[in-house]
């Protein structure tokens, strides 16, 4: 074989890789512009979902909605009794530990409301799926409207405890709408992949349960990332819910996004494909859901 044979073999090649890559693409895009428009079509239908899903949750209870409020005050009571009162514990750069805790605290409840609740987002709505047309993939939106809800709620009590520690309002404060964006991509990934494969496995209710568990101990939200030796950090951050709750806590600390160009890179890394995996599953699964349900 000659070099010239060669280098028409090889520019025929990159050409065809270079044409699939383009294809693939050009699919994903349309279908990410379908799917917006669809919640632009359907805005009005999900937000009349959240807010009846909202008043559903606290129905018939005195307090309310301040009820959810009040679980996760008790959790930071406990945890700050233990960890700040018997163990002297403290956040980073001297940082009380309850302030620690809560920023960590508050996107983490966050995401495991709203993983939770979606994970049977296509049982519960089981008649609207058999009985009307309806794109059963913004099914997931409808909690994270709801969630959303508290959510900031509890962003301002953070704003105020950060306040009373002496930890001002800076310019990076805005930087929590991008965390927040970012932390709704993977909860939409890993909500399609749940709630398609709940449809059709039960049992992955409890194995969520007890995942999130461990989840939870492996994120940084009561321990400090500077206690992680350095071999194993990599490890650590490919953890999604690691660069999310850093995020929050450049409320206090006024560190911008772009300064954490690892963590991202390793957030999105992860992100991106489970993204791609739970809308993926869903689609195919989608068209059975109305036999088995």
């Amino acid at each position: 074989m000659t070099g010239s044979n060669l280098d028409v073999i090889l520019s025929r090649s990159f050409w065809a890789i270079y044409l699939q890559c383009r294809r693939v693409i050009m699919t994903l895009l349309h279908r990410l512009g379908a799917f917006i428009f669809k919640l632009y079509r359907y805005r009005g239908v999900i937000w009349a979902m959240a807010k009846f899903d909202v008043a559903s949750r606290y129905a018939g209870t005195i307090g309310g909605v301040l009820w959810a409020v009040l679980h996760p005050a008790l959790t930071v009571v406990i945890y700050w009794f233990v960890f700040s009162l018997g163990f002297k514990a403290r956040g980073p750069a001297g940082m009380p530990f309850i302030l620690y805790f809560v920023s960590g605290l508050v996107p983490w409840l966050f995401f495991s409301e709203v993983l939770v609740s979606s994970m049977n987002a296509v049982t519960a709505n089981a008649a609207l799926i058999k009985k009307t047309v309806f794109p059963s993939e913004v099914l997931p939106l409808v909690h994270f409207v709801s969630s959303s809800v508290t959510h900031v709620v509890l962003l301002v009590i953070l704003c105020i405890l950060a306040w009373c520690y002496g930890y001002g309002p800076k310019l990076t404060v805005i930087q929590v709408i991008y965390y927040y964006a970012a932390l709704g991509c993977f909860l939409l990934g890993l909500s399609w992949l749940v709630g398609s494969l709940q449809v059709f496995h039960r049992d992955l209710g409890q194995a969520i349960t007890a995942v999130l568990g461990l989840w939870f101990w492996l994120t940084p939200v009561v321990w400090s990332p500077e206690m992680i030796p350095p071999r194993y950090s990599l490890i650590f951050e490919l953890n999604p819910l690691y660069y999310v709750l850093e995020g929050y806590r450049s409320l206090m600390t006024g560190v911008p996004f772009w300064l954490h160009w690892r963590q991202a890179l390793c957030f999105w890394s992860v992100t991106c494909p489970v993204l791609l995996l739970g809308a993926y599953v869903f689609r195919r699964l989608k068209p059975h859901f109305a036999d088995v349900l």
